[in-house]
């Protein structure tokens, strides 16, 4: 009877170290094998993947034109990922319900997203490291902050994707959609890459930023094709007045001014100069309504109509 239940113990334990091996050798080849992560990511991300197939059970959906025929039911094991469909960088522009919105984006893009996040987050005890950790870009939420949008800019241009929410701000109202502000479409613009729309469905929303790591939920993401800049001509962060000094235009709540170059000679009359500049502004308000309109189009509100916020800075 004894040695029955040592032979047991025996083989329970075998099994056991077995199971280990094997698990620790799986997230090793997961954690150190090839990919787009490096294994630091794999670390930070791993946690965001586990929820989602656990708690949010995320759902990836593909747009029609350039991604295949829209099917809300696909499974999202299927698809590739944003990275392995895109070439180059690209700026990536969602709707806004929870905060945990950037963790669901990050699950459709096979690379790293540099999001850009008020700063004053950044100065918290628990979510600071976190979103340095997470490589996101500081901003001042109240005014020109031509640092952090030089940051964008250089990500982007260098083949990295940013994310940007264009209504600026979590939205807790019944409307579907804020009203938004341009910026991402200036950044896109000056780092020649296109934007990409993309609706969240189901995200979960609690009283707290916290609150939706614990809450469990059917997220779906939409996601739309590339979006090119119609935005022609001169860039409207690209002025300098007559002194030589540069001018940082804010643009509504996501910051501006980039790399700031030389007027061409033709455009040197203040008048004609303002006229230009809002010209470029107003090109950048429809290139942002018309890439948040397939988004709302995406999510099923293809009757909702699109809000500009801050619509003074165009008469400046």
């Amino acid at each position: 009877m004894i040695h029955a239940r040592n032979e047991s113990i025996l083989a329970a334990s075998f099994f056991l170290i077995l199971t280990s091996c094997t698990a620790l050798a799986y997230a090793a080849v997961k954690l150190f094998g090839k990919g787009r992560y490096s294994p630091w990511e794999r670390l930070l991300y791993a946690p965001v993947y586990a929820l989602a197939r656990i708690l949010w059970r995320v759902e990836i959906v593909w747009g029609e034109v350039g991604w295949g025929p829209l099917n809300r039911n696909r499974n999202p094991s299927s698809d590739c990922l944003l990275a392995e469909r895109l070439q180059g960088g690209a700026l990536l522009v969602a709707n806004h319900r929870c905060s945990l919105d950037p963790f669901f984006v990050q699950l459709i893009s096979g690379k790293r997203v540099h999001w850009m996040v008020a700063g004053e987050y950044f100065r918290h005890p628990l979510f600071g490291p976190v979103l340095r950790a997470f490589q996101a870009i500081p901003t001042n939420r109240g005014g020109v902050d031509t640092a952090s949008t030089k940051s964008a800019i250089a990500l982007a241009r260098s083949g990295r994707f940013v994310g940007m929410f264009p209504e600026g701000r979590i939205n807790r109202t019944d409307s579907p959609l804020l009203s938004i502000r341009p910026g991402a479409a200036i950044v896109a613009q000056r780092a020649n890459v296109p934007l990409i729309p993309i609706w969240i469905e189901g995200a979960p929303r609690g009283w707290a930023v916290y609150s939706g790591l614990f809450m469990a939920a059917k997220v779906k993401i939409f996601v739309g094709c590339p979006r090119r800049s119609t935005i022609s001509g001169l860039d409207l962060n690209s002025a300098q007045d007559e002194h030589g000094s540069a001018n940082s235009l804010a643009d509504g709540g996501i910051q501006s001014a980039p790399d700031l170059e030389r007027l061409d000679s033709n455009i040197t009359e203040p008048d004609t100069l303002r006229s230009h500049r809002t010209k470029v502004r107003g090109e950048a308000c429809k290139w942002i309504s018309d890439v948040m309109q397939e988004s709302l189009a995406l999510g099923g509100h293809c009757d909702e109509s699109i809000g500009i916020a801050g619509r003074k800075w165009l008469d400046n």
